[in-house]
């Protein structure tokens, strides 16, 4: 009986799973892997850059920032929000095979890149609207379960909360966030801290029912623009001189992030080598 019983639970198991996807795709339509790959247009009113990303940098970065951020989710850019979390753990002491990198900005240029790497989005990649923008949001689904289940009152917190390194990380893709609410009703966002004001928790949400619209990295000041310019120009240059010159540089500079003293809004640069000349979307060599 034992032996018949093990493959019935295991097909009711996944077909819940398969189901719930059934359901998504029924009310909100299809995946579209491609959707964030360009940016919305920005509404009247409404600026990321201004609004939103202080409030991530105040209440998210301080974990997620890092390269072995909680599921890879890294909050410090619209690009890192739009390329979503993974399941797959940065440090794994006991793999026997090397990991592919998931460095952001380099690995993939795309969300839908981010995709074929094993990345699930934490947006709403389905039909846009108001309702499926926050219901199909797994970014949306962990503030909300904060807001239900706020930070108990002790001076300590309870067993159930975990920060240490090796804890069991949990992941949930959209179709699995009911079953994590239920399993973790204190697993909601921000982890172990008291959860958004009721104007962070307004900002976030109208920006998310908005399909999350980005304006795009300001423009760089007219002096630094021209600043770049000549440096480009230097490290492109074809003779001898320039061509060993601009390789000790970026072999010693590559890692390193890089400012203008006179740049008072000190905009950050990397050395970096590319397959396209200066001026067009880069590709890393």
């Amino acid at each position: 009986m034992r032996q018949f019983l093990l493959p019935f639970l295991i097909a009711m198991l996944a077909g819940c799973s398969t189901l719930a996807r059934h359901e998504l795709d029924q009310r909100y339509g299809a995946p579209d892997r491609g959707r964030f790959d360009t940016p919305q247009a920005v509404p009247a009113g409404v600026s990321y850059r201004r609004d939103v990303q202080p409030i991530l940098d105040r209440r998210c970065v301080v974990c997620h920032a890092c390269y072995d951020a909680p599921c890879q989710l890294k909050l410090g850019a619209w690009e890192g929000v739009a390329r979503g979390a993974s399941k797959e753990r940065v440090y794994d002491g006991g793999r026997l095979r090397e990991a592919l990198p998931a460095r952001l900005f380099e690995d993939a240029q795309k969300p839908s890149g981010w995709r074929g790497r094993g990345f699930h989005p934490v947006l709403n990649e389905r039909t846009p609207s108001a309702e499926a923008n926050l219901s199909g949001s797994v970014l949306y689904r962990m503030l909300d379960l904060k807001r239900r289940n706020p930070l108990p009152g002790d001076a300590v917190l309870p067993k159930p909360f975990d920060f240490s390194l090796d804890r069991d990380q949990q992941c949930p893709r959209i179709e699995e966030f009911d079953a994590y609410a239920r399993e973790y009703p204190l697993g909601g966002m921000p982890y172990g801290l008291p959860g958004l004001s009721e104007r962070e928790h307004a900002v976030l949400t109208r920006w998310l029912e908005l399909g999350w619209p980005w304006e795009g990295p300001p423009p760089l000041p007219g002096a630094v623009g021209r600043q770049v310019k000549e440096w480009e120009a230097f490290l492109n240059g074809d003779s001898l001189k320039q061509r060993l010159a601009s390789r000790y540089l970026f072999e010693h500079l590559f890692l390193a992030h890089l400012y203008f003293e006179s740049d008072r809004d000190l905009n950050y640069f990397r050395l970096v080598r590319s397959a396209t000349p200066p001026g067009q979307p880069v590709r890393i060599i």
